[in-house]
């Protein structure tokens, strides 16, 4: 039976608090913060999280997860999901990536209700290059067509992705850019910068479509004791960057600092004077949405050189509230550092203007109170649809 769209508790002040479901397959990684700020920042609606595995619990605390069974990731099938669903009835059920969708398939159609998935970039390329064959992606293969035939509303994290999916055949009715928002709460301007050092900074996982040995190339002229390179984050590249490091004769200067608690890495940024994020589309197409870090950067206050790949035209202002580059451009790249490093005003200035532009359009609250508008077209979208 579908769960009416006005059933559910009322909160202290006697509005309708209704329930959502979100899949993530991994309950969850460092590196998908934006989960986290969503789920503890719903005002109308009360969110449990339904997963295959989890980690970083310390990290980010959450009374509603569960988890189900090791056949899960084959099947897709929890007997415990099952009863949670038929036991406290949902209202929609929200999926994180298209990969994390076809697990929710199979509650999405015995309870027949709505459906919401986010894209967020590398999950969009599979519908179409060869990656979707490996077999760890076999369950998409699989039911990747269903999940976008059952969806009710897809969110997109940035209009590059919605523009892919609509080049794609996906209906461009059913789809919406929603973009990621962030805590400004946890994020600082410093008053003064008194230290000894510029701190120029690089923050994500080592992959290739961070483009971070493009980064490294193009700090290379500016090193010195003066001006200092901090690389946060681990990965499968790991080793192939510090070579690089070594190779270019940077040991001295560049610092591996490892995966940072997001406290520990809010406190970092603050302390440093630029940011750099040089994605780029790799080879199977996977590329970035909204890169949450440069958010992150623009909330503490400080200019972000960034490359013109995905949503990083939306995060950064070209000219204003940082610098954008073409992907793999090292010697542009470079120049725009060599002009941070030598214009401290201009530095001072665009993380003003940063900052500015993180308040307006990117504060997590009113991201998330639009999430739950989407949330609420989908339901009464949902109910509308005669095939219900």
């Amino acid at each position: 039976m579908p769960t009416s769209p006005i059933e559910n508790t009322t909160g202290s002040l006697g509005e309708t608090i209704r329930r959502a479901a979100v899949f993530n397959t991994n309950y969850l990684p460092h590196s998908q913060t934006f989960v986290y700020e969503q789920l503890v920042n719903h005002e109308r609606y009360e969110a449990e999280v339904f997963c295959w595995r989890t980690t970083n619990l310390d990290w980010f605390p959450f009374d509603h997860v569960h988890r189900a069974n090791v056949a899960y990731g084959l099947t897709r099938y929890s007997p415990a999901f099952f009863r949670r669903f038929r036991d406290e009835p949902f209202n929609i059920v929200h999926a994180h990536f298209a990969t994390g969708a076809v697990y929710a398939l199979p509650y999405v159609q015995r309870f027949e209700l709505p459906f919401v998935v986010t894209f967020h970039g590398y999950d969009v390329p599979l519908f179409w290059n060869a990656q979707r064959f490996e077999p760890e992606f076999w369950p998409f293969l699989l039911h990747s067509n269903d999940v976008l035939e059952r969806m009710t509303l897809g969110l997109c994290a940035s209009t590059d992705l919605k523009e892919l999916l609509v080049s794609h055949g996906v209906p461009e009715d059913k789809l919406r850019v929603h973009r990621l928002g962030i805590d400004l709460t946890r994020f600082t301007p410093r008053e003064t910068n008194d230290a000894a050092s510029l701190r120029i900074c690089l923050i994500g996982r080592f992959v290739e479509k961070k483009g971070i040995e493009y980064a490294i190339r193009a700090y290379a002229p500016h090193a010195s004791e003066k001006v200092l390179l901090d690389i946060v984050g681990d990965g499968p590249l790991a080793q192939d960057l510090r070579a690089l490091v070594t190779r270019l004769g940077l040991d001295r200067f560049v610092s591996f600092l490892g995966v940072l608690h997001p406290d520990e890495v809010a406190k970092h940024l603050s302390a440093c004077d630029m940011l750099l994020a040089p994605s780029v589309v790799t080879r199977s197409g996977d590329r970035e949405s909204g890169l949450i870090v440069a958010k992150e950067a623009a909330a503490c206050g400080i200019p972000v050189i960034a490359t013109m790949h995905g949503g990083l035209p939306d995060i950064v202002d070209d000219g204003s509230t940082g610098f954008l580059v073409p992907e793999r451009d090292v010697a542009r790249l470079s120049e725009r550092i060599g002009r941070l490093i030598a214009e401290p005003a201009l530095r001072q200035r665009m993380g003003a203007a940063g900052r500015l532009k993180m308040e307006h359009e990117y504060d997590v609250r009113e991201r998330v109170a639009e999430l739950e508008h989407l949330y609420d077209e989908a339901i009464l979208k949902a109910s509308d649809d005669p095939a219900r």
